[in-house]
């Protein structure tokens, strides 16, 4: 007889990890989800009330998203996690982080939903639906010791790294290829990365697309003035806590120091 994966105890895990400093080196092999759909289970248990998280979604990210790294990976599509609205910072920002923890460095475009969108309806296209756009910055922390090793399902369940997003100036959405090539980042004062090309690359508006996808495969609504941050646009790089970010763009700039508690 088949058993019916439980996402509490990884769930409880993960949570503990994300209220303190310590880091796991994986979840115990009985808690373990083991395949991406059980990861998803486990940031959904994360999702709700009574779970002990004491924070609200506030959007989506996703992550793996361009041609070669979902070759890479073996996916069909990026993998999704949840934004948490009490992980959100206004730019320019201060960021916590455990002292000396590596942390990954992404620099990205993120949109608003301007209405909910149910998963039975037919998908619309991700322009109709965008209220407005924003340079955003994504600070990859995960509660691993090495999320390389863990594996892809506890990755997912693990809310596929995030720990914070720092809020740029908005831009306009029709202006993404313009902003993607402009990129340039730097970390305390000297240049580490730019933009990324070809199959490097992410089509920001094609992650709101994956998003729909999800969603309606695992039965979630999306709501109204959630906010989608849909992949890196620049070369994505680690730094060691504490560190001072600035990313600069045809559009605008957004910067953040990266501090210790």
């Amino acid at each position: 007889m088949a058993i019916t994966f439980d996402p509490a105890p990884a769930a409880k895990l993960l949570i503990g990890s994300m209220n303190s400093v310590e880091r796991l080196r994986e979840i115990p092999e009985a808690a373990r989800p083991g395949s991406i759909s059980e990861g998803y289970d486990v940031q959904d248990h994360i999702a709700t009330s009574g779970s002990g998280l004491n924070d609200k979604t506030a959007g989506w990210k996703l992550g793996l998203g361009s041609p070669n790294a979902m070759k890479g990976a073996k996916l069909d599509r990026p993998l999704i996690g949840r934004v948490f609205k009490n992980r959100l910072h206004a730019n320019p920002a201060a960021v916590s982080g455990p002292d000396g923890a590596s942390a990954m460095i992404e620099i990205e475009l993120a949109f608003t939903l301007a209405r909910d969108i149910g998963p039975a309806e037919p998908a619309p296209q991700p322009l109709d639906i965008i209220a407005r756009a924003n340079l955003v910055s994504e600070v990859v922390l995960s509660r691993f010791i090495d999320r390389t090793v863990v594996g892809l399902p506890s990755f997912t369940a693990d809310n596929v790294g995030f720990h914070a997003l720092i809020i740029g100036p908005e831009v306009d959405p029709s202006r993404i290829s313009e902003i993607a090539k402009s990129v340039s980042v730097t970390r305390d004062g000297e240049h580490v990365a730019g933009s990324l090309s070809g199959d490097d690359a992410i089509d920001p508006l094609a992650m709101v697309t994956h998003l729909l996808a999800h969603a309606r495969d695992r039965g979630i609504t999306l709501k109204k003035g959630e906010i989608i941050t849909t992949g890196t646009l620049s070369k994505p790089f680690d730094v060691i806590i504490p560190s001072t970010i600035e990313a600069r763009t045809s559009d605008g700039t957004v910067s953040y120091k990266l501090t210790s508690p």
